[in-house]
Parts: structure tokens; sequence; C-alpha cells
């Protein structure tokens, strides 16, 4: 017990960076979407199966979105989204080395009202969204890689695509704002990060 405990304790650590999100779905006619600036910051915890395989489950919250533009009557309006989620990625890596690559399932939920940034012909305003517009729990999967950069220092790229939507199709405020004829869209993200461990 002694020794799983030690295991255990030199393999916890700490990781956060770079998001970069978008929504992947079709939207109305005059309308684009396209990718938003995040973070991401959290906890890691890897227990080794072998000399090469180890399972890393995670805790991590995660600030994401995209950013909607669309056209009415000859004017440009953006509208940056905001949403953040406390996500539970459980990833089996593979060390090859200095080098690491990770592939696993993700478990999202969404916390706090998401936020709607606009911008109306240069002048900006942010508002609160319904919450019940967007589904509570986002389920998707992800891989990666990185590399060790000492014993305690890594870096790390991953790619996470939900298999769920991200939105309430039956809503009637998604309804009105005509992003799309189904408000059917999955998250997609990149992390760009760094971690330690100890």
């Amino acid at each position: 017990l002694i020794g799983m405990t030690q295991a255990v304790a030199q393999n916890f650590g700490f990781k956060g960076g770079y998001n970069y999100s978008s929504l992947n779905g079709e939207v109305a006619n005059d309308s684009s979407l396209k990718g938003r600036s995040g973070f991401y910051v959290g906890a890691l915890l890897e227990l080794p199966l072998g000399d090469v395989i180890s399972l890393q489950p995670e805790l991590v919250y995660s600030r994401q979105g995209a950013s909607w533009e669309y056209k009415t009557l000859g004017t440009t309006t953006t509208k940056d989204l905001k949403m953040d989620y406390l996500n539970i990625p459980v990833m089996a890596k593979v060390n090859l080395g200095p080098l690491f690559l990770q592939g696993g399932v993700q478990f999202g939920f969404l916390v706090g009202k998401p936020e709607t940034s606009s911008t109306v012909n240069g002048l900006r305003v942010t508002e609160q969204v319904d919450k019940d517009a967007y589904a509570s729990f986002d389920f998707g999967v992800g891989a990666g890689l990185g590399v060790n950069l000492s014993q305690h220092f890594f870096v790390e790229a991953r790619y996470t695509h939900s298999l769920t939507n991200a939105l309430d199709p039956n809503n009637n405020s998604l309804k009105n704002a005509h992003i799309s004829d189904d408000n059917n869209f999955k998250n997609a993200v990149l992390s760009l990060g760094l971690g330690v461990k100890f």
C-alpha cells in the first residue's frame, strides 16, 4: 500500500494552456461560424499499466465557444459565444521515450451561464444567454501527443471533438436566432499547453 501511494503521488500533476475552439455544424444562409481563443486549467493523475501504457484521468476547467457572424439588411453582426465546461478526460497514454501519444473519451459538464458578446457597427454589448438553450452534458473523443521536457515538465497538444449536440435544438430562443435550420452543433477544441508532474 505504501508503494502504491508513493507511485500515485509521483504521477499527480497540473496542466494549463491555450484553447482554440469552435462549433461544427451547418449554419443558415448569410451566416458563418469561426473559432475563438480560450484557455484551460486542471489536474491529472497518471496510472501506469506497464512500462509503456498508462491511464490518465483528468479534471479540467475549459473556456470554449465560437464566433457567429451573420448579415441582415446590409448590417453585419458578430456574436462571440463563451461556454465554460468542467471536463473529465480519460486518456490512454503510450509512452515512447520522451514522446507520448494519447487517445480516449471526455465527459463535459456546462457550468455557469454562457455569455454572448455582440458587435454591431462597432458597438459591443455583452449579455448572458438562457442556459436552457445549451446541453448541460457533453461527450466527446480526443487524441493528442506531447513531449516530456524533463522528469517533471511536459508540453502537449490535443484535439477533442464532441459526439453530442452542444445546443438544445428545441429551444425557442435558438429557433428565433436563425443560426441554423436544425441547431445541431458539436464542440471542437484544439488545446496547446504546459504541465508539471510531481
